[in-house]
């Protein structure tokens, strides 16, 4: 196969678009001719360049694209962190009472051992108690403060909780507390435990 011929088809053999035969002649005639082997590699350098080129400019929308939707979701993602710690921090459940932030007191009252919780750093004071409890398990109760709550029956915003113990035996009198009667405090800082009887005894009650 001559020169000329050879150096017409090499874009289409390049391309695996010339047949069997026609590849195995130009194959053939690579082996003896230096100029259409130099003309070859040539060529495939080009369309290595060329496709190279295509590629970048094709990717280069889509790297555009992955941008736009890491930052929307940044976006979103920060957001949404602002609009709920907002809500926590001055509407809502808000956070973890330190225990220093706290005053306990407890007195007898009505038959019972009066507890009264007043926070004292300005903030609202939410309580949140363990209402699924089963006597005789103890009466677990979380503290979280915030900046603005529901009013009070005061028509202020509260800054404390009471709690009462009002456990009699079946003579009516208030009943002798055991070890393991307790109020479990949990705060931002560490988890308190109230012992009942020693309470009572403090109060003069057994």
């Amino acid at each position: 196969m001559k020169c000329e011929i050879v150096k017409d088809l090499l874009p289409s053999y390049i391309d695996d678009l010339t047949s069997a035969e026609s590849n195995s002649e130009i194959e053939e005639h690579l082996i003896t001719c230096k100029e259409c082997t130099e003309i070859l590699e040539q060529m495939k350098t080009e369309v290595d360049v060329e496709n190279i080129e295509l590629n970048r400019e094709m990717i280069k929308p889509f790297k555009k694209l992955n941008k736009r939707v890491l930052k929307s979701v940044l976006i979103t993602l920060a957001a949404c962190i602002v609009i709920v710690g907002s809500y926590f921090y001055f509407f809502g459940i808000g956070w973890k009472v330190n225990s220093d932030d706290l005053n306990i007191t407890y007195s007898y009252q009505d038959d019972g051992i009066l507890f009264e919780f007043e926070l004292t750093n300005g903030k609202v004071l939410n309580s949140w108690p363990d209402r699924h409890r089963i006597p005789p398990t103890p009466y677990v109760v979380t503290f979280t403060e915030c900046y603005h709550s529901v009013l009070d029956d005061r028509g202020e915003y509260p800054n404390q909780f009471s709690y009462g113990i009002h456990e009699k035996d079946e003579y009516g009198k208030m009943k002798t507390f055991t070890d393991d009667d307790c109020i479990i405090l949990h705060f931002k800082d560490k988890t308190e435990t109230l012992y009942l009887k020693e309470i009572a005894k403090e109060l003069g009650l057994q």
